[in-house]
């Protein structure tokens, strides 16, 4: 008997195990270079992005992520979404734009939806605009979780199953407070241009390419 329930124990810890990774992969978290992220990685987010308010003159920082979704389903037929959940948050709020649709920052522990979207077999949805705004150093934490589903009356989402998650740190240390900096990018303005590539500034109202010190581009509405 002592033999059995131990035997079943081994199974059902087998069983547990394997349930934790128990999702559908037919979407991937993936960085900006392609590189996959496997289900249940911790991703330190430390790419610090500043830029000026065109309004007030103040500074703002934002920590940048540069990891999207991709579709290796074989399929374009089902929709995607992400279950955000903020689970710390020091100080300013976190955005993202996932899908489409930009949802109002947040400044406090919750969980939220992102809007659903198809997305083309072997494609990424793109630059999720996923950024914590930081008023000040330290960390915001959020678990992302993939949702699959198929499309439900004119604009609903039906879920199916769950994708993989991935925990995303923003990290803006505090340079006083630290040995070494990590592998981060503090990219800065350097140039701003309008749709058409006519260089433009911060005053003129309208959607604005952005070009940062790092090479990299930003796309932004001054209003």
């Amino acid at each position: 008997m002592k033999k059995l329930f131990t035997f079943c124990l081994a199974v059902m810890g087998c069983m547990m195990v394997y349930a934790q990774d128990d999702v559908n992969h037919a979407y991937e978290f993936v960085k900006a270079d392609g590189t996959v992220i496997p289900n249940g990685s911790t991703v330190v987010v430390d790419r610090v992005v500043k830029e000026e308010d065109p309004e007030t003159g103040e500074e703002i920082v934002m920590v940048v992520a540069d990891f999207t979704v991709k579709n290796v389903s074989g399929t374009d037929d089902g929709l995607v979404r992400l279950v955000n959940t903020i689970t710390r948050i020091d100080n300013g709020s976190y955005s993202t734009c996932a899908m489409g649709l930009c949802i109002p920052g947040k400044t406090e522990v919750e969980e939220f939806y992102s809007s659903h979207a198809s997305i083309p077999v072997g494609a990424t949805a793109g630059d999720l605009q996923t950024e914590w705004y930081a008023d000040a150093y330290g960390q915001c934490i959020v678990e992302l979780q993939i949702e699959i589903g198929q499309k439900y009356g004119v604009n609903d989402f039906e879920f199916l199953d769950f994708g993989p998650s991935i925990t995303a740190v923003f990290d803006y240390p505090d340079p006083s407070g630290v040995k070494e900096l990590g592998q981060g990018l503090y990219a800065t303005e350097v140039a701003r241009y309008t749709i058409g590539g006519a260089k433009t500034s911060a005053a003129q109202k309208g959607v604005q390419v952005v070009r940062l010190s790092d090479g990299s581009t930003r796309k932004i509405v001054v209003r």
